[in-house]
C-alpha cells in the first residue's frame, strides 16, 4: 500500500526543513564555542559553561550549581518555581529529545555531515586550550 502523493511531499518537505534547521543551529553553536574559548582565555574562572539538556534532566541541581558559581543565595521565589516546575507531568528531557525518534538515516547522514565541525569542537577540552 502506498502512501498518498500529498503526504509524502509534506514528509520529504518536513524531513529537509529538519535537516536544514539541525545545520543552522551546528553553525551557530560552533561559533558560539569558539567564542566562549576566546571568552574564557580572556576572563578565566568567570564562564559558566552550560548545557540545555543538562538543564532540563536537572533543574534543581544545576539552578544551585549557578549560584554557587556566582557565589549568592539561591532566592526563595527561584525554589519556589523549580519546586512547581519538577512536579509538571511532562517530562523535560522526553521533550527535549522527541526529535531523535523522526529522523530517518538518510537524514542523520546529512546533519553528521553538516555537523562535523561542531563535534570536532566538541572532542576538544576548552579549559584545555
Amino acid at each position: 500500500m502506498s502512501r498518498p502523493m500529498a503526504a509524502c511531499v509534506c514528509m520529504q518537505a518536513g524531513a529537509q526543513k529538519m535537516v536544514t534547521e539541525a545545520t543552522l543551529y551546528c553553525r551557530t553553536v560552533a561559533r558560539d564555542l569558539i567564542s566562549r574559548r576566546q571568552l574564557m582565555l580572556r576572563y578565566p574562572n568567570r564562564i559558566y559553561p552550560l548545557m540545555y539538556d543538562d538543564i532540563v534532566r536537572d533543574l534543581a541541581q544545576h539552578t544551585r550549581n549557578i549560584y554557587r558559581f556566582l557565589d549568592e543565595r539561591i532566592p526563595a521565589k527561584t525554589l519556589k518555581w523549580i519546586g512547581n516546575n519538577a512536579r509538571r507531568k511532562r517530562n523535560g528531557t522526553t521533550i527535549a529529545s522527541r526529535w531523535q525518534d523522526s529522523l530517518t538515516v538518510r537524514q542523520n547522514e546529512q546533519i553528521l555531515s553538516a555537523c562535523s565541525q561542531l563535534f570536532r569542537l566538541l572532542r576538544r577540552r576548552p579549559d584545555s586550550e
